[in-house]
């Protein structure tokens, strides 16, 4: 695309673009892009964010998906990365007033820290592991899906590719057939 403006309005690019401006904002929210905002509130967009909405409407028209577009964008380092993981139970624990500088309380006080943050972690390793099982396996089906549309469409291909090899050659069988005929008949 070529830019020739520093910011563009929201319209502006879509008009550039021959999308909507719904479609913009679509693209904003799904892929975490921050626009900013001038000081009557409304969006422009830079030529970086221009040229990134470029990329994302070339990656549609192509057939990709939105997750897809995503994954190459974050690869190429043109996303903001996601947020980690975390779960809600951050270890807190605070060393109490009370304990005496006696090593057996500290001991024992460490001990347990040490089995929280144990049980955390574990926690933690468990939950992204069935995360990011479950998005393998989202993964493969998809794959699955694009594998078997991608058959069809040759099946489809070949099936017509025979038809008209079977067409021509019975057209040439009817011409050697005929021709044959008339050499007879001569």
């Amino acid at each position: 695309m070529d830019i020739i403006k520093d910011r563009y309005t929201i319209t502006e690019l879509s008009e550039q673009l021959s999308v909507t401006d719904h479609t913009l904002r679509y693209y904003e929210k799904e892929f975490g892009i921050c626009v900013p905002k001038d000081e009557r509130g409304r969006r422009y967009y830079t030529s970086e964010l221009a040229n990134l909405m470029y990329q994302i409407k070339n990656m549609r028209n192509e057939g990709l998906e939105i997750k897809a577009i995503k994954k190459i964008l974050h690869s190429e380092n043109m996303l903001p990365t996601p947020p980690p993981l975390a779960s809600e139970n951050y270890v807190t624990t605070v060393v109490p007033a009370e304990m005496s500088t006696n090593s057996t309380n500290f001991k024992q006080f460490f001990d347990e820290f040490k089995n929280e943050i144990s049980a955390n972690v574990a926690a933690e390793v468990s939950s992204a592991r069935d995360h990011l099982s479950r998005e393998l396996n989202k993964t493969k089906l998809e794959l699955g899906a694009c594998v078997e549309n991608s058959m069809r469409r040759l099946e489809t291909k070949l099936d017509k590719h025979f038809s008209e090899v079977d067409r021509s050659l019975a057209e040439w069988r009817d011409r050697k057939k005929k021709s044959f005929l008339r050499r007879f008949f001569k």
